[in-house]
């Protein structure tokens, strides 16, 4: 009987971290970033976004993800894992206190790409034509 309860527990232990891990690699590997709801038709092509490169070096979601709140005075990123578009919120034009979608995506890639440049890590693209590859 204890044999079996041990093995049960194993088991669940199991099935409960395997359920976590696949939540957390809920989002697709690769995204395309257009918001063509936002930009219309636009000169450079869409942004290929891997997802799954990205969460390998950031696990923590809210490196990228976002929804600030006052607390206390201070902002503060209460995001959750709630999925949506960065469009949602952030607009063609700054709108309140949101920066404007394109300068949203461009200070949060290539700003982040950046700061890893400085500090001598591998790092991604920084200029336009690295992230919207035009097809041949």
């Amino acid at each position: 009987m204890r044999r079996t309860t041990i093995i049960l527990l194993v088991m669940m232990g199991f099935f409960i971290s395997f359920s976590a891990i696949s939540w957390t690699h809920a989002q697709e590997e690769e995204l395309i970033l257009e918001s063509k709801d936002v930009f219309g038709k636009k000169q450079r092509p869409a942004v290929v976004f891997n997802h799954e490169k990205h969460f390998d070096v950031y696990p923590d979601c809210i490196e990228c993800h976002h929804i600030y709140e006052y607390n206390n005075g201070d902002m503060e990123n209460v995001w959750e894992g709630d999925e949506q578009f960065c469009s949602e919120c952030h607009k063609l034009k700054k709108e309140d206190k949101k920066m404007p979608l394109m300068k949203a995506f461009h200070e949060n890639c290539t700003g982040c790409h950046r700061k890893l440049g400085k500090a001598n890590e591998k790092t991604g693209p920084i200029t336009c034509g690295e992230c919207h590859i035009r097809k041949k």
